[in-house]
C-alpha cells in the first residue's frame, strides 16, 4: 500500500451470501485458532515487535515461528499478518505504558466515601500527562494514548489496590474472540493461493473464491465462485481507485447468530490541498453546550463572514438516552436471570426456561445497540456533511475545529448537568464525526486543523479578555462554568457562548493561517496570544437583527429619532411608512 501522503484506504464491508456462510465461518474458526496459539507463543517477545517494524508483519512473525497448525504457506502468511499487526499495536501501547509508569501515583485516585464510590481524579491525570509530554524530546505518543493507558492503570488499581508493575500484568493476552483473516499475505487477487477476487464493475458484482476446511477438516477450494452484489459506492470507488487485499471477518448478533463479511479495501487518491497562499477564509467549529456543533466563518482579515450556524439535534439526545437506559435495564434482567439459573441444580427443568428468556433478552440488547449505533452514524454523517457544505458556501479552505481529546465523561442521566452531553461528545458522536471529517477532507481537498479547548468558551471574541458565562442573559448574579450565555465585563459584549467559542476557534485558525503564509511554519497559539486578533462582526455586512444587544437594550425615542444603544456606528433611516409601522418593521 502506498504512503498516506497521496492516497488513503477506504473500507466497505459486504455480507457474504448464505450459500458461502458455512464454509467461510469454518475458515474463520480455523484461522482464529492458529492466530490465538501464535499470540500466546509470541507474547513474551512483545518488545521485539516494537524495535523492528520494517516490512510486512508476517515476515517479522516468520522469524520466530512457523504455523502451529499448517494449512498451507500462504494461509499461514495471512494468519501471521494478523498476529503481527496485533503484536505491533500492543508493543506501541507498551511503550506508552513505560512512559507513564514513573508518574503513577495515589493522587490519581479519588478515595471512596459514603456518598460516592472510588474514582479517578481526571484533573490531576491531565496535568501529569501534560507535564510528561513537555519533558519528552518528541511527542511520539499522543495525549489520548497516554491518558488511555493511565486510566487502564487506575482501573487495575481499583481491582488490586495497587498499580501494575509490568505491561504484561496490566494487559491480558489479546486473543481473538471472533474470526478475522486478512489476505494481505497472499499473492494478490489473480494469483492468490488462498483466495481469488474478480470485479465485474459493468455487472455490479464481485466473484470471490477461497480455500476452506470442510466438516472433516480437509481443506479445499470452493468449486464455484461466490457472487457478491456490489453497492453503488463500492463500484464508484473501485472505478477510480485501486482494490487492495480484502479482509474476511466474523460478526455476531446477540450470541446466537454469526455471519461472515468481506471488507473491500479501496485505495483512492487524495485531492490536492489548496496552497496556504490561496486560503482566505477559515470555518471555526465548536462543540456546543446546548447544540451539537456551532460554526462561524472568518476571513484572513479577522472579519466574520455571514451568520453563525447552530446544529441542534433536537430530541436526538433524549432518544439515545432512553435507548441506553433500556439497555441497562435489560442487562440487569440478564444478570438476575443468570443468578437464579445458576442457583438451580444442573438437571432442573426450569433451567431451559431461563435459557430461553436469556436468549430473548440478549437478542433485544443487541437490537438496541444496533439502533443506537445506526443513529450515531447517521448523525455523524449529517454533521460532517453540513460542515463541509458550509465550507463550500463560505469559500473556506481551512476547517479549524475544537479538539476535545481531554474531555472525559463522568456519567449520564437526568438531572446530572453536563454528563450526558460529555458522554455523547466524548465516546460516540465526536469520535465518529472526527473520523468522517478526516477522510472526507482528504477526498475534497480541504485543510483540517485542530485547536486545543483552552479558554475558547470563556474569552471575549471582541476584546480578547476573559469572560464569564451565565445560565440566562437576564440573570448575571452568579457565573457558572457551563452557562450558555457569555458576558464580558471589559467591553460589555455578551452573546451565546457556543457562538463566541466558534469565533475564537476561527481566530486561532486565522492566526495559524497567517503564520503559514508569512513563514511557512506555524505553531498552535493560545487564545491569549498576541497573534490572535479580535473579530469584527458588523464590518462585513453580517448585521444583527434589531434590537441590538447592549447594557440597556430598551429603545429611546426622542421626537422622530429612535436611538438603539450598543452600536458602535449609526445610520439615518427614512421611510414613507408611519412611525408606529416603521418601528414595528425594524424591531
Amino acid at each position: 500500500m502506498r504512503t498516506g501522503h497521496t492516497h488513503q484506504p477506504l473500507t466497505y464491508d459486504v455480507r457474504l451470501l448464505d450459500e458461502a456462510q458455512a464454509d467461510a465461518l469454518r475458515l474463520l474458526d480455523a484461522s482464529r485458532s492458529v492466530v490465538n496459539i501464535a499470540l500466546t507463543l509470541l507474547w513474551p517477545h512483545l518488545d521485539d515487535f516494537q524495535a523492528d517494524r520494517v516490512g510486512p508483519a508476517w515476515k517479522q512473525v516468520g522469524k520466530y515461528m512457523g504455523s502451529p497448525q499448517y494449512h498451507g504457506d500462504r494461509q499461514w502468511r495471512c494468519e501471521s499478518e494478523v498476529v503481527g499487526r496485533i503484536l505491533r499495536a500492543q508493543a506501541e501501547r507498551k511503550q506508552a505504558f513505560d512512559l507513564v509508569v514513573p508518574i503513577l501515583t495515589d493522587g490519581f485516585i479519588r478515595p471512596k466515601t459514603e456518598q460516592r464510590p472510588a474514582g479517578k481524579k481526571r484533573v490531576a491525570i491531565k496535568e501529569a500527562i501534560a507535564t510528561l509530554q513537555k519533558s519528552l524530546e518528541e511527542e511520539e505518543t499522543s495525549f489520548v494514548a497516554l491518558q488511555n493507558v493511565v486510566e487502564q492503570c487506575c482501573n487495575f488499581f481499583f481491582a488490586h489496590d495497587r498499580f501494575p508493575s509490568t505491561y504484561e500484568e496490566l494487559q491480558p493476552l489479546p486473543l481473538l474472540k471472533v474470526g478475522m483473516l486478512t489476505y494481505a499475505g497472499d499473492d494478490g487477487s489473480e494469483k492468490g493461493q488462498t483466495y481469488r477476487l474478480v470485479l465485474d464493475l459493468d455487472g455490479g458484482v464481485a466473484r470471490f473464491r477461497f480455500r476452506y476446511p470442510d466438516e472433516a477438516g480437509v481443506w479445499h477450494w470452493r468449486k464455484v465462485d461466490t457472487i457478491i452484489p456490489l453497492p453503488e459506492i463500492v463500484k464508484e470507488r473501485c472505478a477510480c481507485g485501486k482494490l487492495m487485499a480484502p479482509t474476511l471477518r466474523e460478526e455476531h448478533r446477540a450470541d446466537v447468530e454469526r455471519f461472515a463479511v468481506l471488507d473491500f479495501i479501496v485505495e483512492v487518491e487524495k485531492a490536492d490541498l489548496p496552497t496556504w497562499e490561496s486560503v482566505e477564509r477559515v470555518l471555526g467549529v465548536d462543540w456546543g453546550v446546548h447544540t451539537l456543533l456551532t460554526a462561524t466563518a472568518v476571513d484572513e482579515h479577522n472579519k466574520q463572514v455571514g451568520r453563525p450556524i447552530f446544529l441542534n439535534t433536537g430530541g436526538f439526545d433524549g432518544r439515545q438516552a432512553r435507548t441506553r437506559r433500556q439497555i441497562d435495564e435489560l442487562k440487569k434482567k440478564v444478570a438476575t436471570y443468570e443468578h437464579e439459573r445458576d442457583a438451580l441444580p444442573p438437571d432442573h427443568s426450569k433451567r431451559l426456561w431461563f435459557n430461553q428468556k436469556l436468549a430473548l433478552l440478549r437478542r433485544e440488547i443487541d437490537r438496541c445497540w444496533r439502533k443506537y449505533e445506526r443513529r450515531n452514524r447517521a448523525l455523524a454523517h449529517l454533521a460532517s456533511n453540513v460542515l463541509l457544505l458550509l465550507c463550500q458556501v463560505h469559500g473556506c479552505s481551512l476547517l479549524s475545529m475544537e479538539s476535545l481529546k481531554t474531555l472525559k465523561s463522568t456519567g449520564r442521566g437526568k438531572g446530572i448537568r453536563g454528563r450526558w452531553r460529555n458522554y455523547r461528545n466524548n465516546s460516540t458522536i465526536r469520535g465518529e464525526i472526527w473520523r468522517l471529517l478526516r477522510y472526507k477532507c482528504h477526498l475534497i481537498g480541504l485543510r483540517f486543523h485542530t485547536e486545543q479547548p483552552r479558554g475558547t468558551s470563556h474569552t471575549c471574541p471582541r476584546c480578547g479578555h476573559p469572560a464569564k458565562t451565565y445560565r440566562e442573559p437576564s440573570d448575571r448574579k452568579e457565573a457558572v462554568k457551563w452557562g450558555w450565555w457569555m458576558y464580558c465585563d471589559d467591553c460589555h459584549y455578551h452573546g451565546d457562548r457556543d457562538y463566541c467559542a466558534s469565533v475564537n476557534i476561527a481566530r486561532l485558525g486565522v492566526a495559524y493561517l497567517i503564520q503559514m503564509k508569512n513563514t511557512s511554519k506555524a505553531r498552535s497559539c493560545s487564545i491569549a496570544d498576541p497573534l490572535v486578533k479580535p473579530v469584527s462582526y458588523t464590518g462585513t455586512g453580517a448585521v444583527l437583527l434589531l434590537p441590538p444587544t447592549g447594557n440597556y437594550p430598551a429603545r429611546t425615542i426622542r421626537g422622530k429619532i429612535c436611538y438603539y444603544p450598543g452600536w458602535l456606528g449609526s445610520a439615518f433611516l427614512q421611510s414613507s411608512q408611519e412611525k408606529s409601522v416603521f418601528l414595528r418593521l425594524c424591531g
